[in-house]
């Protein structure tokens, strides 16, 4: 690529600074592995770096990060099944084989936890709408569908999630 393309020094450090921790985030949130986070965090700013797309405002920049975000979470997910990697140290599942100390888990720990569990769109969606403050309407912009459906997967992680807090098996 030109280096005449490339975004400026100052662009990207703006973008950084502001967004780094949002997109490492939801990496995270997807992954469920530090150094895999840390992968698609970089991957997805160097595709900032590379990409020639005239952005509108911060708002505009914000949206194309976090979907490019979910979009690498996605490809990265379909590549290691394809290659039947061992699987990434997953959390514990906290409904079929309880703590020996109930006191050692924190309920932000039981959260995260019951978060992780949930199938990807919705996990996403808890995370934009909760974590990041969007709505139904934004997210299903950012994932390409309807807002019913942003607010169908919104109620149903909800229900899985307050089962899994509860020890409960979900529906």
């Amino acid at each position: 690529m030109r280096p005449s393309l490339l975004r400026s020094e100052e662009f990207m450090a703006h973008a950084m600074d502001t967004w780094a921790d949002t997109v490492y985030r939801i990496a995270l949130s997807h992954a469920k592995s530090v150094p895999d986070a840390e992968d698609i965090t970089q991957d997805v700013f160097v595709k900032l770096l590379k990409s020639t797309l005239v952005f509108e405002d911060d708002e505009h920049l914000k949206a194309w990060l976090i979907s490019t975000t979910i979009n690498r979470c996605r490809e990265m997910h379909r590549t290691t099944q394809r290659r039947k990697t061992l699987p990434v140290a997953e959390l514990p599942d906290t409904r079929t084989s309880p703590p020996a100390d109930e006191k050692t888990i924190t309920k932000d720990g039981a959260i995260w936890n019951a978060l992780g569990s949930l199938p990807p769109n919705m996990r996403s969606a808890m995370h934009l709408h909760y974590v990041e403050g969007y709505s139904a309407e934004e997210i299903a912009t950012m994932a390409q569908c309807r807002p019913s459906t942003v607010r169908s997967w919104l109620f149903r992680a909800r229900k899985k999630m307050k089962f899994a807090l509860e020890g409960k098996d979900a529906l």
